[in-house]
């Protein structure tokens, strides 16, 4: 019994400190997309939300497999749950699914390195807009890795945290106190994840062009980012909220 009240209380910091997020770090004013995000999450069954994200990564593969020759496998389901519970790391996950470990990393000189290492699109005549968009996908597929494993890494350490209060500290005060100290890097984690999205799709849109190439595809890769991470905040409420 004092293990599934404690399992419960833990639940509910989880939830706080997600519903604290999407209030944009202690902002009042709530943004669309969180406040739908929080709406479907309390409202839907972690089932039917999973269908929804499976939906949602088939249609934009069918899309992305309109503009390339060889297809690019996005991270499965049962691995995402396994790195963000720590059960596989980020290495292996690029390992398996081809993916550019540098951007699994925070390393910036590393990836400053790679980035001074690759072609510009005016000095290589081999680079063509299926290599570009092929290239831009798993990019974002390897941020998505790198911040679905951050994402993990908090929780734990907020539920450890949690834990190891003093028995007369485990209530609604330590819980507040544990949710404000790790707010703002969340909502640092999640502003840095579309920061980097958004460098990768700039790149992309900018070297088709020098190609006279088809930009459609990074409206397209714009609106399932968005729309993912929308559903992925929703699964996660969905989860603690059971």
């Amino acid at each position: 019994m004092k293990e599934k009240t404690m399992k419960k209380i833990l639940k509910i910091v989880i939830i706080f400190l997600i519903i604290l997020v999407c209030t944009a770090a202690g902002v009042l004013i709530w943004q669309r997309d969180n406040m739908s995000a929080l709406i479907n999450g309390l409202n839907s069954s972690s089932e039917d939300l999973a269908v929804k994200m499976d939906n949602q990564r088939n249609k934009l593969k069918k899309e992305v497999e309109k503009y390339v020759s060889k297809p690019i496998e996005d991270i499965s389901a049962e691995d995402e749950k396994k790195l963000i519970k720590g059960e596989i790391t980020v290495e292996e996950v690029a390992d398996k699914y081809n993916l550019p470990l540098n951007y699994m990393k925070d390393d910036e000189s590393s990836n400053s390195e790679t980035a001074k290492s690759e072609k510009p699109v005016a000095e290589s005549s081999e680079v063509n807009a299926d290599d570009l968009i092929s290239d831009s996908v798993s990019r974002m597929y390897a941020l998505k890795a790198k911040y679905v494993s951050k994402l993990g890494e908090v929780e734990k350490a907020v539920l450890e945290e949690y834990k190891s209060l003093p028995k007369d500290e485990q209530n609604k005060d330590g819980k507040y106190k544990i949710m404000m100290e790790n707010i703002d890097y969340v909502a640092q984690l999640e502003k840095k994840c579309d920061d980097e999205v958004a460098k990768v799709l700039s790149d992309l849109e900018k070297e088709l062009k020098e190609l006279n190439g088809d930009t459609e595809i990074v409206t397209i890769l714009k609106d399932a980012y968005k729309q993912e991470k929308e559903l992925k905040k929703s699964y996660y409420l969905s989860l603690y909220n059971n």
